[in-house]
């Protein structure tokens, strides 16, 4: 606190003046005349007044420094100078954006200056008359030219009373020229001016929807493909059952299926183009369609599948009839195609079903689906095949097995073992596992993986399953990691259709994130022939993936493509010698060259090598005197349960675990 404050000392020395101004002119005033006196008399009166006045009424300036600070406030936040705003730009801004959302909407939009008399027509009123937009005016003619006369009169008469204030709105339906089943509603609104007349009519444009045309043009879609023309699977099935129920009330009824499968149809889409696979496509449902009876049905069924059903085979020899007939088909089919100048060879799988030898849908669709399958695993593509005794069991087996997989996979059927990889070289060190999967079904108990992971593979159902797998290696992995085998690693086997997806690093790099693996705990394991598959697509994924931490392993190596080109551009850590190298490898020669020059080849490249399928001593000492370091069989271990794979490990594992409780629980 001051103090003194000096405005108040100021205001008291102003009255101390004014006291001794007074007092100096009435001691002086004994001398002067009487008008002196009175004019003496006045100034003083004048200055003491305009004394008094500072004294006690004027407000004195305060500076910056002399300004009161209030102790129970904070300090003053200024608030900046509100910026100059460009009311120009503002005004264009607010157009481009109004005109924008003209341009996004569903809508078209009109608007009718009354003084001027020009209209402005919005590009989607264009777009849905079918004119191009540069041959919009300023006028009602292009509206007038598009629509009938009779609309258009309809129209003219709503807008004149919008003129004469008889309404204030009006909503009408056009129908086009060129193309009666289809109409437009239109609306307008009047706007008017201070003096109550019209200045402006504003309005849309949209296209009117027929609930029963709607509805009509979605079944179509329903029973038609809309790339080729030709009948939906939906289509198809409902015909086929139409013609089993009538085989079944009528003996002397005959009809027949094929399956027609376009052979390596995702080569035409990678070497070309998805649009020329369309053409493709639409050229081989037109010559099937060229090759059907008039009563006979085509369908395209799957992306690269087409099925015919032939009606009412009449022939006293229906097999004979129906050789002739898809035998014809297919030479059609396989004729060159051109299409913008090039010319295209395709081949196409045939399998043929008689009805005498099915009695349901899905026996038809197994049968043929198991016939294209043995085609293609036989390597006779282009073929044509008939149903054949057996077939049938064989079919109706697989198709079961695939309906099996899905339900597996969604009740998590599936088990994992673990086999050892043990290090030679160094006191039979454990150094990881391989996981291996085991279906563990509560119908048939437990099943090898020979016996369901190639139809797997032929169904796409290998993604799915190989994601679930993916997750439970990481999860017990990282549960072995936890009780402090930090530095184990186990092996996951990838397949080349798990590869071949783009979302295949985010969807591992998932995994390791939720689960809280570290990628360095995790090899991936993939064969010659996956690695080999879109080979720059994998090359990059690969780093992708190793950059991240991850390890890499071929496996089955020699079995493949027998390449070492890739080796060196591949980022690989391990190759994995194929057990059918290991088997004679101490009884024959060729065996035993091939073994050390693969050795040879692993030390060169600085890549390790782990011999897979090690049975016996004389085995695991030939690749040891050799210079193999890690191996895998049974010699050491069969494949283990998380269980034994736990005691296996605190029994082989190098070096003591950091933090191994004295109870050990694995889920």
């Amino acid at each position: 606190m001051k103090l003194f404050d000096e405005h108040v000392l100021l205001r008291f020395l102003l009255l101390v003046a004014s006291v001794l101004i007074s007092a100096l002119l009435y001691s002086c005033s004994d001398g002067f005349s009487l008008k002196e006196f009175v004019v003496v008399f006045s100034i003083s009166v004048l200055c003491n007044l305009f004394l008094l006045y500072v004294a006690l009424f004027y407000g004195f300036p305060r500076s910056n420094k002399e300004k009161k600070i209030r102790n129970d406030v904070g300090e003053p936040q200024l608030q900046p100078a509100e910026p100059s705003r460009d009311y120009k730009k503002d005004y264009q801004e607010k157009n481009e954006l109004f005109q924008m959302m003209i341009d996004v909407s569903a809508e078209g939009f009109w608007t009718f200056d009354v003084p001027t008399g020009k209209v402005f027509w919005s590009k989607k009123v264009a777009q849905l008359l079918g004119v191009d937009p540069s041959q919009i005016d300023d006028s009602f003619e292009l509206l007038r030219s598009r629509v009938v006369t009779q609309d258009w009169d309809a129209f003219r008469v709503a807008l004149n009373e919008i003129f004469n204030q008889k309404s204030h709105n009006f909503s009408i339906t056009l129908r086009l020229l060129h193309k009666q089943d289809v109409s437009f509603m239109i609306s307008g609104r009047v706007q008017c001016g201070e003096d109550g007349r019209p200045i402006r009519v504003i309005g849309a444009l949209s296209e009117k929807v027929d609930r029963k045309i709607l509805e009509k043009r979605n079944s179509y879609y329903d029973y038609q493909d809309a790339l080729t023309g030709l009948g939906s699977r939906r289509f198809f099935l409902e015909k086929l059952k139409v013609d089993i129920d009538v085989a079944a009330q009528r003996p002397d009824y005959v009809f027949g299926v094929a399956l027609i499968d376009i052979d390596s149809f995702g080569a035409i889409n990678d070497s070309y183009s998805i649009s020329v696979g369309d053409d493709v496509l639409r050229i081989v449902g037109e010559r099937i369609k060229s090759s059907c009876g008039e009563y006979d049905f085509c369908a395209r069924i799957d992306p690269d599948v087409f099925a015919v059903l032939f009606h009412g085979v009449k022939s006293s020899d229906p097999n004979l009839e129906l050789q002739n007939i898809v035998s014809r088909m297919h030479g059609k089919i396989k004729m060159p195609i051109q299409i913008d100048g090039k010319e295209l060879y395709i081949s196409a799988s045939m399998a043929v079903v008689l009805s005498k030898d099915v009695d349901c849908v899905e026996d038809v669709l197994a049968s043929a689906n198991v016939i294209l399958r043995d085609l293609k695993k036989s390597g006779t593509h282009g073929g044509v095949q008939f149903f054949t005794g057996g077939v049938r069991e064989k079919a109706m087996k697989l198709y079961r097995m695939e309906v099996d997989i899905r339900k597996a996979i969604q009740a998590n059927e599936f088990m994992l073992m673990y086999q050892p990889i043990v290090d030679i070289q160094n006191g039979d060190r454990l150094v990881g596992f391989e996981a291996l999967v085991r279906w563990n079904s509560a119908e048939r108990g437990i099943i090898s993986p020979a016996d369901f992971i190639p139809l797997a593979e032929e169904t796409g159902l290998i993604v799915p399953m190989g994601a679930l797998i993916l997750r439970m290696a990481c999860e017990q992995t990282k549960k072995w990691v936890d009780m402090g085998f930090k530095d184990i690693c186990v092996s996951v086997n990838f397949s080349a259709k798990q590869f071949a997806l783009d979302s295949m690093k985010n969807d591992i790099m998932d995994v390791l994130n939720e689960v809280g693996l570290n990628p360095h705990n995790l090899k991936m394991e993939v064969t010659e022939y996956t690695a080999m598959c879109e080979a720059e697509k994998t090359l990059i994924l690969m780093k992708e993936l190793t950059d991240l931490g991850l390890r890499i392993s071929i496996d089955d190596f020699g079995t493949g493509y027998s390449s070492l080109s890739y080796l060196k551009r591949y980022p690989v850590h391990t190759l994995k010698m194929d057990k059918s190298f290991i088997d004679h490898v101490t009884d024959d020669e060729e065996d035993a060259a091939f073994a050390r020059m693969v050795i040879g080849i692993a030390r060169s490249m600085n890549l390790d090598l782990i011999a897979e399928g090690v049975e016996t001593r004389a085995q695991m000492e030939f690749l040891k005197r050799e210079g193999c370091r890690n191996i895998q069989g049974f010699y050491f271990s069969k494949p283990l349960s998380p269980e034994d794979a736990l005691e296996y490990m605190k029994a082989h594992y190098a070096d003591e675990p950091e933090t191994l409780p004295n109870e050990i629980r694995i889920a």
